[in-house]
């Protein structure tokens, strides 16, 4: 079972909204160097549900390629047909994929059970990889509850993990009922869980950090409680500032904290997006430096 930082990684694209490739494969250089535990690729962050069927492949064929077994690599392939995110998940095992993530079916949210269930058995009978439920009912308009993938979790063998982003479910309850399963939280808290079970975070506001988050887990499997409250609140800090940065003024603000790293992204998200007022961005990376989230990785660890 895969545990610990799991970073949703970025999908770069050029001026033209094409994938920035080279940047991509930097970015994931940038991940694997960091000690980060996995990399979730073409999610939210990734920017999958926006891009084609055949740019989705491209980006998943570069991020494994470019991560070379160096961790793990999960490869969301949901989208809202079965067809299509079973030939994703097909691509994805014959690219070296360790795991596939699946959100269910968005845009018709009044699917039944049955007919979700239906949705990611099509992906078990497909290909061997292990599954990740993608617990997202902000963006695909319905849930899967505990009790629900428990359900899924009898019929779908190949289940191995979640990831609960805006779920509406007790995350201590994904993990009490699902023992087998790693279950991975879309926020940034994990002193408060990960002594109760929980396998990991995939939290994007923090994405640019991942040293910081490697730092915190770390501290936590050692049992060094007293350093893991000092990182978790920088960590919360950090997570609470791109957070309230990313409401006010978009996605552009993910960007941004790239570029305070090094990064020349050139364009994120994929849409068009007005630029984050300067005064906003230097008021940011003031704050994001104070709290410990800029500093080189020799420094938090």
């Amino acid at each position: 079972m895969i545990r610990g930082i799991l970073i949703p990684v970025i999908t770069p694209f050029d001026n033209n909204q094409r994938v920035d490739e080279p940047m991509l494969r930097q970015l994931i250089d940038f991940y694997a160097e960091s000690g980060v535990q996995g990399l979730f690729v073409l999610g939210s962050s990734g920017q999958g549900p926006v891009m084609s069927t055949e740019e989705r492949k491209r980006a998943a064929e570069a991020a494994v390629q470019q991560a070379g077994h160096r961790t793990p690599v999960i490869i969301h392939v949901g989208t809202a047909d079965t067809e299509t995110t079973v030939e994703l998940a097909k691509h994805a095992a014959a690219q070296g994929a360790d795991a596939v993530a699946v959100v269910p079916p968005f845009y018709y949210s009044d699917h039944t059970e049955y007919e979700i269930i239906s949705h990611y058995k099509a992906v078990g009978d497909a290909t061997p990889l292990p599954i990740f439920i993608y617990e997202n009912p902000r963006y695909a308009g319905m849930s899967i509850k505990p009790d629900l993938a428990v359900r899924m979790k009898g019929m779908i063998p190949s289940i191995k993990g979640i990831k609960v982003a805006y779920g509406l479910g007790s995350m201590l309850d994904y993990v009490r009922l699902l023992p087998d399963v790693s279950v991975f939280t879309g926020n940034a808290d994990l002193f408060g869980l990960v002594p109760f079970g929980l396998a990991g975070m995939i939290n994007p506001p923090t994405s640019f950090a991942p040293e910081m988050c490697v730092a915190l887990w770390e501290a936590l499997e050692s049992k060094d409680y007293n350093r893991a409250v000092e990182i978790q609140e920088r960590v919360n800090t950090t997570w609470r500032l791109v957070r309230d940065a990313i409401q006010r003024y978009g996605r552009s603000t993910v960007a941004e904290t790239y570029r305070m790293r090094g990064f020349a992204i050139q364009r994120f998200p994929k849409w068009d997006t007005e630029p984050m007022p300067t005064a906003a961005r230097d008021q940011l990376r003031k704050e994001l430096e104070a709290v410990g989230a800029l500093p080189q990785a020799s420094q938090v660890r």
